[in-house]
Formats: structure tokens, C-alpha cells, sequence
């Protein structure tokens, strides 16, 4: 079932890595986001998708961390791309938990639109260095705090900056998980290194030298805008250690951005 919430909270720093987190405890996947600020804090709208099953779960965990002061969930989202909320929530479609003062009704709120895919540029070294070992510590429940980030990095530098966090994580991974194990040839290495690495991550499969993600958080279903770079750079970081090529490259050659069921990329030697 697809399910719009919005959270309010005293406190913007943390705020979406922390719902993130929750999101995806749930078996929920993250869709769209949008933070705005108010007069008495920060408002975040989240759209998701999910089991029905797990929504009293969801709700629950939503509204009742630590973080949160007010809750609004709407069960009934609308088809329209932006949506549009009102002070009062429509009776029988929506759940609403506040814990504080209420804070300032949503008004005219729109969706954040999915970025398109600028010129090549380069990694915003600056803000992505600092980053790392956050990652690293908090592996491998890591997109909630990549989510995050992109709302700190240009647009330009959001697709390099992505690839180098993935081929900085997949290099990483490598070392500590399959450094001692012998050296494979290039489809080996997709089956016994790169399958695993990645299921750790989410689920995912490989076939030959095509590699299967489900759910990647960064390439929003109907947006036409491939987001796929940090599983590229994973999967070149992850291979260029294990010594499997020091040539391979990866692109992403399907995408459920574009209404595929999945994002499929191709590992070229």
C-alpha cells in the first residue's frame, strides 16, 4: 500500500536519517521527501509504500521516537504529483498523533521534485570526506544517512559525489569481509563477492554480468531520472580489489525510475 506521512520534530540535524531508519525497520521503502522549516521547527514529509500489515507498526515507531513532537499520516495519498495538504485532515483516511503543541498546518506543500541529471561534474569531496566514517560505523543501514545528504550536495555534484561514496564503501567492504579469500575471475567474483556485499545491503541478484537491485532508494519510481551511481561505484570498488579487473566498469542499463520492476546494471571488462 502507498502511505504519505509527515513528521514534526524541535530538531532538523538527524532528523531524516532517523525516520529513515525506521522506514526501512518496518519493511517500508522510501519514495519521495521533502523537509521544510516551520516557526516552531522542521515538518517532514516522507511518501512511502509497504505491507499493510506492518502500518500499525509503522505508525507506532513513527510517532512515538524520541525525535518526533507531532505525527500526520494519510492512508488514502493522492495521485497527484505535488500534493497538496490542508489544516484539517480528511476524516477516514489519515491517522494523526501530536505529543506537543501543535505546529504550523501544512499549507500548499509540494513534493520534492526528482532531480535531473545534470552535466558530469565531481565529488563534492568536502562534504562527502567527513561522511565516510559515518558509514562505516553505522554499515550497512547506510541510505537513510545518504538520503540525507542529498539534501547538502548540488544537484551537479549529487551523481559523482554518490559513485565516490560507492566505490570508497565497496573497497572498504571488501577489505574487511573478503580480503582473505582467493583471487576470482571476474563472474566469480559477481557471485561469490559482489551478490553477497550487495544483499547486505538490500536485495539483489546477479545473472552472468548483470547485477539485479530491488528497491534502490535513489531512483524514485516515474521520475525518468537514473540515480544509480552509487551501485555502480559499489560494485567497481568492490571488484577493482578483489583484483577481479582493474578495467571493469558498471552502468546502469535499466532502471525502475523509468518503470522497470528493477535497476539492472551491466559489469563490463
Amino acid at each position: 500500500m502507498d502511505i504519505e506521512v509527515t513528521v514534526f520534530s524541535d530538531i532538523k540535524d538527524g532528523l531524516l536519517r532517523e525516520m529513515g531508519s525506521v522506514v526501512i525497520a518496518c519493511g517500508f521503502t522510501l519514495h519521495r521527501q521533502r523537509m521544510m522549516s516551520t516557526p516552531t521547527g522542521v515538518q517532514l514529509w516522507l511518501k512511502l509504500s509497504g505491507d499493510k500489515g506492518r502500518l500499525l507498526e509503522l505508525e507506532d515507531q513513527l510517532s512515538s521516537h524520541p525525535l518526533v513532537t507531532g505525527f500526520e499520516a494519510d492512508h488514502s495519498p493522492s495521485v497527484q504529483a505535488n500534493p497538496v495538504t490542508s489544516p484539517g485532515l480528511q476524516q477516514g483516511h489519515s491517522a494523526t498523533a501530536r505529543r506537543a503543541p501543535a505546529a504550523t498546518p501544512r499549507s500548499a506543500q509540494t513534493a520534492a521534485k526528482p532531480r535531473k541529471k545534470p552535466a558530469a561534474s565531481t565529488p563534492d569531496i568536502s562534504i562527502v570526506e567527513p561522511v565516510l566514517p559515518k558509514l562505516a560505523k553505522s554499515y550497512p543501514k547506510i541510505f537513510p544517512q545518504l538520503l540525507e545528504l542529498q539534501q547538502q550536495v548540488s544537484d551537479a555534484q549529487w551523481g559523482p559525489s554518490l559513485k565516490f561514496i560507492g566505490v570508497r564503501v565497496g573497497a572498504w567492504v571488501y577489505k574487511r569481509d573478503y580480503a582473505l579469500g582467493g583471487q576470482l575471475d571476474l563472474k566469480s567474483a559477481l557471485r561469490q563477492i559482489a551478490q553477497p556485499a550487495l544483499r547486505a545491503l538490500l536485495p539483489a541478484e546477479t545473472h552472468d554480468f548483470a547485477v539485479h537491485v530491488k528497491n534502490n532508494p535513489f531512483c524514485l519510481p516515474g521520475s525518468h531520472c537514473r540515480n544509480g551511481d552509487f551501485f555502480c561505484g559499489f560494485l567497481q570498488g568492490l571488484l577493482h580489489e578483489s583484483g577481479a579487473s582493474s578495467r571493469v566498469v558498471v552502468r546502469e542499463v535499466q532502471c525502475r525510475s523509468e518503470g522497470a520492476s528493477e535497476c539492472v546494471f551491466e559489469v563490463v571488462d
